[in-house]
């Protein structure tokens, strides 16, 4: 079953097949599985989301 790990620091996703793989970054590439939360994903979430930023306007005076 598909595995989703968050960064508990900066919430940085990831995505995995599996939680073996999931637990293999994270040891090896994620400074060690403390670091994350792990989270098994359904079938049904759909693979992609789009998300938008406003632009914080930034005036310059002249």
């Amino acid at each position: 079953m598909a595995c989703k790990i968050t960064h508990r620091l900066n919430d940085q996703q990831i995505r995995f097949a599996n939680r073996d793989a999931a637990e293999r970054y994270a040891e090896i590439m994620g400074g060690g599985v403390d670091n994350w939360v792990f989270t098994t994903v359904p079938a049904a979430e759909p693979r992609w989301t789009v998300t938008q930023e406003l632009a914080q306007q930034t005036r310059v005076a002249r």
